[in-house]
């Protein structure tokens, strides 16, 4: 892994126009083909359409052209928290890998990220654009809710709600205030497409701009919805949350209602387009650094299943043993620091640059409803078909056959991990649950069953997925060989990350002020985040 570059000027490489123009405030008004976009607008769009792009490369961290951001941010968190992947780089031990989670300031780059780069595009586009182009912004409010959440859902209590606002210093927010502004934003944006899309189907004056969705406002509808979906599950087990008087069901079933993700079609995801190319820096992490391999819980689970998918999600190993090429790592070996060069046998991410970076599937969708159904919520169909339905979406999302995936019972359940000679790691399988549905079992059976095929769909989507695990306990995961957090972090993982050292360096007084007065007064990765109440 190379050292932390600096932060690059997004917006000047992208080549941000930022010529005056003018523009009608009522082109809405104008005598126009509904389904073409006028001319004046087009114009008018130049001057925050680029800014477009800036936040969609870094909701997940991709527009760092050496990986860098993704792997600090991404793939040595969440995916390695998750338990989809195992860091092997020659940091080993010393690292976050073994929960030192302030190491070489790796805590600090989805942080900097987040306010350095998508939080100012978003800035752009609010000034510039949110009374002129309310439609155009509510796409951005859409981009700046799927990035924000996910880190809040990193750090916790954020200095979110008076960005921008001037001062030297910015106050932080409690995470259930920040989660209460993600659902007025995602309202408002809702309704704002809602609007256009009647009066003017067909019209796509972000296409030039939009790197996920070509500018088809009927497809960000369904995108904002299941983020809806998903930030309402995220809350279940908050007792008395509410918004606006509408509770955690009543906020999911609403957005069931209004239409969510149902086809691969939907999927949201950031692709190269309009000139631009998308290299998914996870090819980065596995190929040129040799960085990361398999984790030791995703190939129990896949080989314990016989699941087809486990080619799809990762690549031959240099092991073989009896025929089976495929094997991971457990995370932490305290072998890796010397003898790397087995471990970079192991099996890599089948992730090449081509791949387009995953958001959202409409299989994650299917088992977010499957779940509200589980608890009474009106998610328009029964537990088993929605269950059945996400793991279907997730085989058709990767090409593979179903064959009698969905029957298989006792005979299929989570295998031992076998570390590979010159490896090691080997231990019992953490989870016994099984692939059948069946509906004598107790719910907590059930709950476990759901997202355990949940987190086997969302790959490689690990900050999600590390979400998931810390809200529900599911699935069951191996714990970690070598806990080197002094105490800072518990057997079952990290709930959070701490703060960034620059916060503590320029907004200082606010960030103690966080800490003591939201976190319980310790910055360890051991305090759970405001949701996280199972």
């Amino acid at each position: 892994m190379k050292k932390l570059s600096k932060i690059k000027n997004i917006v000047c490489a992208l080549g941000i126009v930022t010529l005056s123009v003018s523009c009608t405030d009522n082109y809405k008004e104008w005598n126009t083909n509904p389904s073409e976009v006028p001319e004046e607008m087009l114009t008018g769009l130049m001057k925050i359409g680029n800014f477009f792009p800036t936040m969609q490369l870094d909701v997940i961290p991709t527009s760092d052209v050496d990986a860098n951001e993704y792997q600090r941010a991404q793939n040595l968190c969440g995916d390695m928290h998750s338990g989809y992947m195992t860091p092997i780089g020659t940091w080993g031990n010393s690292s976050a890998c073994s929960y030192n989670l302030r190491y070489d300031k790796w805590n600090d780059v989805a942080f900097d990220v987040a306010f350095t780069k998508v939080m100012p595009a978003w800035k752009q586009i609010r000034d510039n654009g949110q009374e002129k182009f309310p439609e155009a912004y509510a796409v951005a409010q859409i981009l700046k809710v799927m990035t924000m959440h996910r880190v809040t859902d990193i750090y916790g209590p954020l200095p979110y709600l008076q960005f921008g606002h001037g001062g030297l210093e910015t106050p932080y927010d409690s995470q259930e205030d920040i989660y209460k502004s993600f659902f007025t934003d995602l309202d408002e944006a809702i309704a704002e497409l809602q609007q256009y899309t009647t009066n003017y189907p067909g019209s796509k004056p972000l296409a030039k701009y939009d790197l996920v969705y070509g500018g088809d406002f009927v497809k960000w509808l369904k995108f904002a919805n299941s983020l809806k979906l998903r930030l309402a599950m995220r809350t279940c087990y908050v007792d008395g949350f509410e918004v606006n008087g509408r509770t955690s069901q009543q906020l999911a079933e609403e957005a069931v209602a209004a239409g969510v993700l149902l086809e691969n079609t939907d999927n949201a995801q950031l692709q190269s387009a309009n000139g631009l190319s998308v290299f998914h820096p996870l090819k980065v992490c596995w190929s040129n650094y040799s960085d990361v391999r398999m984790g030791a819980d995703i190939e129990s689970f896949l080989k314990g299943y016989n699941d087809p998918r486990l080619s799809k999600y990762f690549q031959e190993s240099e092991y073989d043993v009896n025929g089976d090429k495929y094997h991971g790592a457990r995370l932490s070996a305290p072998q890796v620091v010397s003898n790397k060069d087995n471990y970079a046998k192991l099996s890599a991410p089948n992730v090449f640059a081509e791949a387009p970076v995953q958001w959202m599937c409409a299989a994650e969708v299917y088992f977010l409803r499957a779940e509200g159904k589980l608890r009474g919520w009106n998610m328009d169909g029964e537990v088993k078909e929605l269950y059945e339905a996400g793991i279907a979406k997730s085989f058709e999302q990767w090409g593979v056959a179903m064959g009698d995936y969905l029957t298989r019972g006792d005979d299929f359940k989570p295998v031992k991990f076998t570390a590979p000679s010159g490896t090691m790691g080997t231990v019992n399988p953490a989870s016994t649950i099984t692939i059948a549905w069946n509906e004598r079992d107790n719910e907590d059976i059930k709950l476990e069953r759901i997202i355990t095929q949940k987190w086997l769909a969302m790959y490689p989507e690990g900050q999600e997925a590390w979400s998931e695990c810390r809200r529900t306990g599911y699935p069951k995961r191996f714990t970690i060989l070598l806990n080197q957090s002094s105490g800072q972090v518990d057997a079952s993982g990290p709930r959070r990350i701490p703060y960034p050292s620059t916060e503590y360096d320029t907004n200082t007084v606010e960030v103690e002020k966080a800490v003591s007065e939201y976190l319980g007064g310790t910055d360890y990765g051991k305090v759970k985040l405001w949701w996280d109440k199972k």
